[in-house]
């Protein structure tokens, strides 16, 4: 189910990257703008056969390549920590408790699937597709390097200030679900982030 899933959103974000450009140019609305922005994450992924806890806080830019499709890259620094088990007896010892850190640096595309607004405000859905490398390291896995493909849907809205002498003319609002692949199976990424362009 959860392979049918990540397929179907991958589906979904390539056919949208190849809509005709003349699409993108009808657009008035939809400026291009450089951004700077940060997130705060929480997620599940799978190392040697566990699931490990992430919390994580990233920084990222964003460039235009088209009005409706932007490059991005961002890091991340990551704590690991061991998703509770049950135990089989309650008279059983606890398991080692496991925790660690890591980096994780991405690459990407984002593609608007959805976008409503006016002049000052906009809502919008986009997809995104990309890859990178995590490195972590724990108290019990040791130095790990994890080659990472993601597939992800972002919602949120921008809103655009009309000062002229303003360093920041546009802020962004938001929530992120991104399915991610390592090695070792398919993990979840959900995350609440802040931009700021210009």
């Amino acid at each position: 189910m959860v392979t049918r899933a990540f397929f179907a959103v991958l589906t979904l974000v390539t056919l949208s990257s190849v809509a005709p450009a003349h699409a993108d140019d009808d657009d008035d609305d939809n400026p291009a703008f450089n951004m700077l922005d940060t997130r705060f994450s929480m997620g599940a992924l799978p190392m040697d056969g566990a699931p490990a806890l992430t919390v994580s806080l990233g920084l990222g830019v964003e460039h235009p390549v088209f009005k409706k499709t932007r490059v991005f890259g961002e890091y991340e620094w990551m704590w690991l920590f061991d998703r509770p088990t049950e135990r089989t007896y309650m008279l059983d010892p606890p398991p080692p408790e496991r925790h660690g850190t890591g980096h994780r640096a991405m690459m990407g595309l984002r593609r608007e699937l959805v976008g409503k607004g006016a002049h000052s405000f906009r809502a919008f859905i986009d997809g995104e597709l990309g890859g990178g490398l995590a490195l972590t390291n724990d108290n019990m896995r040791g130095f790990q390097t994890l080659p990472t493909g993601f597939v992800g849907l972002r919602a949120g809205y921008d809103v655009y200030s009309r000062e002229d002498d303003s360093p920041s003319r546009t802020f962004e609002f938001e929530i992120l679900l991104r399915m991610i692949a390592v090695p070792d199976g398919l993990g979840m990424l959900f995350g609440l982030g802040m931009a700021w362009g210009n």
